[in-house]
């Protein structure tokens, strides 16, 4: 058996779902680069269970999906890499549920990157009365459509019977990312209730000792840089350069194992990677991705086939008091590189093992398994290579960050029939500088949910964008970086001010008749309800007078379940109570009230019971 085997991996959404007879209360996360289309999907891994692999579409949206969606506000919160967020879809509604729950961080300079994938997930339960748990995921994957070969370690807590103070690195940097949320009565509770849990880590490893670290935080150093020394190192990391693969061969006593990805191993001085045992990983499985990384920059970019994504330092040393030789894993988000190391934001989880299968050469022969090789031997080369490239590439990291770190705003203007005009403005003098440091250069932008018309941004400091109803307005706008032949393309979040009204709005559009609106109040109240019958979506079989042949009057049996969940379920009516604030003063496409005043007065009965 080996940790890396087959059998050991799991689904992105599996490790965020809740257990049976849990919920969950919210959820932090970290990533590098974020895909909108991927986020869309986590809620509902999150409140309802579902796998990924369900794509949220409003052409074919269920109850469970929109409630899920619904569920997000004040309850998960994703921080980001500043200028990292992409869409690999055309502008949908469905994601303004989530773009006020996406926040980046910006850092002091363009080689510098907030890089920690992390997730921290408080789950509940009435029985026992208040029960709660936490989970920690630590991994290499970014929220993205990426393939890649990635490690997670999750671990779920339990209760400890003292005060437990070795996840006071966590809660620092958990309650300083949520600082920037104001969200406090969460704050409040991580300081409570951290100090009473620990998290167990997964099989081979010591169920006592797993340790978090996150690097760069708080000026924290990376647990790798130091002077300890090791019996023997093995290194899997997609990322690598020339002095930090000196600086971790002198520290150990054998020849450590490398394992990378050939373009990065190339850019290395061969005099470097003759201190190590040099496998690549397999050229099959990575012909089909698609990097544009840059190693001093550790980018990491979409990919399409099964490319080397996962950072692993496995170190057998003596890092303890009981002086035991152990296996050391550290994983995260770490690599191989100065930037991982030194610069970057990071997060690592420390576990060990004394178990032979968790031994640097038993992880080697498991990816040089003969069966399915995930890797191979590398070949160094005479030179380094790439190097023309590598500052080609560094200029157009300069200019993305000069680009996001410029002063926009934007305001918006009611039109006619309810339309919005977007008015855009960028400081003249800081882009002035870019366009006197990096001539030529050409920035473009338009409207995230409109391609209409393109603002030359390099021309003129203002644009008025063409008119959008209120349910497509969005802070993200698509930006385009054109400069000596290259091109970056990427999503920016300006500070627009986003109408109240806006998601009464999208709730509106896509409950767009009495069926549908009365399917998903069903599902609020019984989400055991089959998926034939949550169906919600613009795809549904044709209508004869707004309504499907297959549908049939919920009126009563709704009445039915407010009467049930009065007397049981008072949480499913709180969120009855926030639909019905969204909606009640919307109008459908017909120009009626989308809640008619029969199902209000009916909805009053019941008001008082939902808290």
């Amino acid at each position: 058996m080996n940790v890396l085997e087959h059998n050991n991996r799991i689904d992105y959404g599996q490790s965020l779902m809740p257990d049976e007879g849990w919920t969950t209360s919210w959820a932090i996360g970290t990533t590098y680069s974020l895909d909108l289309e991927v986020l869309m999907g986590i809620p509902l891994a999150l409140f309802h269970g579902k796998y990924l692999s369900e794509k949220t579409d409003i052409r074919n949206l269920r109850a469970d999906m929109l409630d899920a969606l619904n569920k997000v506000k004040d309850r998960m919160f994703i921080f980001v890499h500043e200028n990292n967020v992409s869409a690999n879809c055309s502008f949908s509604m469905l994601m303004s549920f989530l773009d006020q729950n996406i926040w980046n961080i910006n850092l002091k300079d363009a080689y510098q990157n907030f890089h920690p994938k992390i997730w921290l997930v408080r789950y509940e339960r009435t029985i026992p009365e208040n029960d709660f748990k936490y989970r920690l995921i630590v991994m290499s994957r970014n929220i993205t459509t990426a393939s890649d070969f990635d490690i997670a370690v999750t671990m779920d807590s339990y209760h400890c019977n003292e005060v437990h103070l070795e996840n006071d690195s966590l809660l620092e940097v958990m309650s300083a990312l949520m600082k920037r949320t104001n969200h406090n009565k969460i704050i409040s509770q991580m300081r409570k209730e951290l100090g009473t849990v620990c998290f167990q880590p997964p099989a081979p490893f010591d169920m006592k000792h797993a340790i978090f670290f996150p690097h760069t935080f708080k000026k924290l150093k990376c647990p790798l840089i130091g002077n300890e020394r090791y019996k023997e190192l093995m290194v899997i990391s997609p990322f690598v350069d020339d002095a930090t693969l000196q600086d971790l061969a002198d520290k150990t006593d054998s020849k450590p194992i490398l394992v990378g990805r050939e373009y990065e191993m190339d850019k290395c001085s061969p005099e470097t990677l003759n201190k190590w045992d040099c496998y690549q990983w397999s050229p099959i499985l990575e012909e089909a991705s698609e990097y544009e990384e840059n190693e001093t920059a550790d980018d990491e970019t979409k990919s399409f086939g099964i490319g080397l994504h996962a950072k692993i330092f496995i170190a057998k040393a003596a890092l303890g008091r009981d002086m035991k030789l152990w296996n050391n894993w550290f994983v995260g988000s770490t690599n191989c590189t100065k930037a991982g190391m030194e610069r970057n934001y990071e997060a690592m989880l420390q576990l060990r093992s004394d178990s032979q299968e968790t031994s640097p050469e038993n992880v080697l022969s498991s990816l040089l398994n003969p069966e399915a090789p995930l890797i191979q031997k590398y070949t160094i080369k005479d030179k380094a290579l790439h190097q023309e490239e590598m500052a080609k590439q560094k200029i157009m990291r300069e200019i993305v960050y000069a680009v996001s770190q410029l002063k926009f705003k934007i305001g918006l203007i009611v039109g006619e029939n309810d339309k919005y005009i977007t008015e855009v403005s960028v400081d003249e003098t800081s882009l002035g500088k870019i366009k006197s440091k990096y001539s030529n250069v050409m920035i473009t932008m338009q409207l995230f949910a409109s391609d209409l018309d393109s603002w030359n941004v390099t021309k003129e400091c203002s644009h008025q964008f063409k008119k959008l109803y209120c349910q497509q307005l969005s802070p993200f706008v698509r930006v385009k970086v054109e400069y000596a032949g290259d091109q970056k393309d990427f999503l920016l979040k300006l500070p627009l001010e986003i109408p109240k009204e806006r998601q009464g709005r999208v709730m509106a559009e896509i409950l767009d008749n009495e069926e549908k609106l009365m399917r998903y109040l069903m599902f609020c109240l019984d989400p055991l309800m089959d998926q034939g019958q949550q169906e919600i979506g613009s795809e549904l079989p044709k209508y004869h007078s707004g309504v499907s042949d297959g549908y049939q009057d919920y009126t009563y049996p709704l009445y039915e379940r407010l009467l049930l969940a009065a007397s049981r379920d008072h949480k499913a009516l709180a969120e009855i109570g926030r639909n019905v604030e969204r909606l009640k003063n919307v109008k459908g496409k017909d120009g009626k009230p989308l809640l008619s005043d029969a199902f209000l007065k009916m909805w009053n009965l019941f008001s008082v019971y939902a808290k």
